[in-house]
């Protein structure tokens, strides 16, 4: 016995011996050296143009490591997929490659491990330069006198000269009001040119003047008639009110043989090897409403951001809109527009592609008219509404147009960008994600009686990412209707198992109108809250469940506002957060800079 003892104290006496020789005897374990990072971690590149990469220590700010580069696994590249040297000089191939998003790979010399990017490979954008007579449409224009000379610098402005109009067979230029009139500054008969200001430096430093392509004919009223204190106004510039004509649109008469009559616009055609064909729209206008209701894509061809499609978030849009004293002058007024459209993403379009023809990317069918944006979205006037602002003795105005056909999207979409994923919802505040929690454990048993649903889950709704959701996950298509709200908690709706993302349902059509009428009986009073948070309000699909429609409403980041309640009359609400719409200097542009305003 004593003996065992002696042996367990032994072997006590050398695992204690052991443990104080890892704790203390230099045997922790060093921390891993930083990962590698490519910078930049994502390009769009033009057919053969180039883009430099580098391969960095920890986060990217750290030393530039020596590396050997790969795109698509080949290393160095090749000529289908571009070339990649050994300092990270990227060429994009001079033939348009499928797929076009690829990835390059840095592997350092060192030995301490390997970086990526994300690279997306796309048609140069050709809207911005200057063109032979007859020129297309979808180009850089503008008014040749929407300049400030302060006398030793010059700022200039100008737009996109979006499509083409006939009425009573004189042919125009269809663009916007503060493209063509100067935001009712301008003058019947003024010069319209091509390329605009911006892109001719300003016709100063040796520039000859650019060729009018038009004269600036006809535009719709936009400036408020007068200074409302109350409403959708409170708290925006003065004068604030409703546009007059509701649209921001004016017209200019062609110069014979300066503007192609058959009505092409750049890049609406189908995509070739090295660039994308010109053609015109569809001669069958689009309804919004309809457009919105099926997901149906939709298309334009701009100035600053060439060819850019997406999809439309709302309509039915009650919106008010910033609008400069003159071309890079002060806020002077805003704008409150009704039955607007208003399309999804930031990078639809930019500052400069002010008066594009907003098409259905399927079948090209004009839907609305572009004339503003913010960083997260693009506002646009109804294009029935535009044909009906000049109708007049002279006739009805028609989009000169062909047939329907396919708008080219695959070769300029933007790089992916990651689904909410868990991270949303531990970026929520404890009582929200309590409030889920809580929600979830309350009514997930009665819930999953119903053999269509799979689980019950505590996360964040899409609809507002700053709440909880109770996230539903369903299969089959008969299930008891799930309530938009339970116990106070919105609720998320999502497929059981995909692989590939879910055609979004069509959304009914009676549904769309009781959404409607609920967002007409709401909007002045959202609008009309203190402080001037609420800057839209519209129609369109719920995030959280796509099969039904939301009230859309347009909320100004870092303003305080009410807060807005999770459904409206049994409607779902969504929330869009987003800076000041405004029809001067939104977005970011594709285009190369100047050193002159667009609009």
């Amino acid at each position: 016995m004593d003996m065992l003892k002696a042996i367990r104290g032994s072997l006590l006496f050398i695992s204690f011996v052991l443990l104080v020789l890892i704790g203390c005897g230099g045997g922790s374990t060093p921390p891993p050296p930083p990962v590698p990072m490519v910078s930049p971690t994502s390009a769009t590149v033009a057919l053969s143009a180039t883009q430099q990469f580098n391969l960095t220590s920890g986060t990217g700010t750290g030393a530039i490591l020596t590396a050997t580069w790969s795109v698509n696994g080949v290393q160095g590249g090749n000529s289908t997929v571009g070339t990649i040297d050994s300092t990270g000089k990227y060429t994009a191939p001079a033939s348009f490659p499928s797929p076009n998003t690829l990835t390059v790979t840095g592997t350092a010399t060192t030995g301490v491990g390997t970086g990526t990017a994300n690279l997306m490979v796309v048609f140069p954008n050709d809207n911005h330069l200057a063109q032979s007579a007859p020129v297309k449409l979808g180009t850089t224009g503008g008014n040749a006198t929407d300049f400030v000379d302060n006398g030793t610098s010059r700022t200039c402005c100008s737009g996109t000269l979006g499509s083409l109009l006939q009425r009573g067979g004189t042919f125009f230029v269809l663009s916007n009001n503060h493209v063509l009139n100067k935001s009712d500054t301008g003058s019947v008969g003024q010069a319209i040119q091509q390329p605009g200001l911006v892109d001719n430096q300003c016709d100063v430093t040796g520039a000859p003047p650019a060729p009018t392509v038009g004269t600036m004919s006809e535009a719709a009223a936009l400036k408020p008639t007068t200074i409302i204190t109350t409403g959708p106004c409170a708290g925006q510039p003065a004068p604030c009110g409703d546009a007059p004509s509701n649209v921001d649109a004016a017209i200019a008469a062609i110069v014979t043989g300066q503007v192609d009559t058959t009505g092409t616009i750049l890049d609406l055609g189908a995509a070739g090897a090295s660039s994308i064909a010109a053609a015109p729209p569809s001669a069958t206008l689009a309804t919004p409403s309809a457009v919105l209701a099926a997901n149906e894509g939709v298309a334009k061809s701009g100035r600053s951001t060439g060819l850019t499609c997406s999809t439309l978030q709302a309509v039915n849009v009650t919106v008010s809109v910033v609008y400069d004293a003159s071309c890079g002058g002060a806020h002077a007024f805003t704008a409150v527009f009704n039955n607007q459209v208003i399309v999804n993403g930031g990078s639809f379009s930019a500052a400069g592609d002010s008066g594009s023809l907003i098409v259905t990317s399927d079948t090209a069918r004009p839907v609305a008219l572009l004339y503003g944006g913010n960083t997260t979205t693009t506002s646009a006037n109804p294009i029935q509404d535009v044909i009906t602002a000049f109708t007049n003795g002279s006739g009805t105005p028609a989009i000169v147009g062909a047939t329907d056909h396919p708008v080219s999207c695959v070769p300029t979409g933007n790089l992916p960008s990651a689904p909410p994923g868990p991270s949303a919802f531990a970026a929520l505040s404890s009582q929200e994600r309590e409030r889920a929690f809580a929600a979830q454990r309350k009514n997930a048993p009665a819930l999953m009686q119903d053999p269509a649903v799979r689980s019950v889950i505590a996360g964040a709704s899409l609809d507002n990412p700053q709440e909880g959701a109770l996230v539903i996950q369903v299969s089959g298509d008969k299930r008891s209707p799930i309530p938009a709200v339970i116990d106070g908690v919105r609720t998320r709706i999502v497929a059981a198992t995909q692989t590939l993302p879910a055609p979004l349902p069509v959304l009914n059509a009676q549904d769309m109108d009781q959404a409607i009428a609920v967002k007409d009986d709401h909007a002045d009073a959202l609008m009309s809250q203190p402080g001037g948070g609420v800057q839209g309000v519209g129609v369109g699909r719920s995030d959280d469940n796509p099969a039904e429609a939301a009230i859309v409403i347009y909320v100004v980041t870092g303003v305080e506002r009410p807060a807005i309640p999770a459904t409206l009359d049994g409607i779902r609400t969504k929330i869009v957060k987003g800076d000041r719409f405004r029809a001067f200097g939104w977005g970011k542009e594709t285009a190369p800079a100047t050193k002159c305003t667009k609009k």
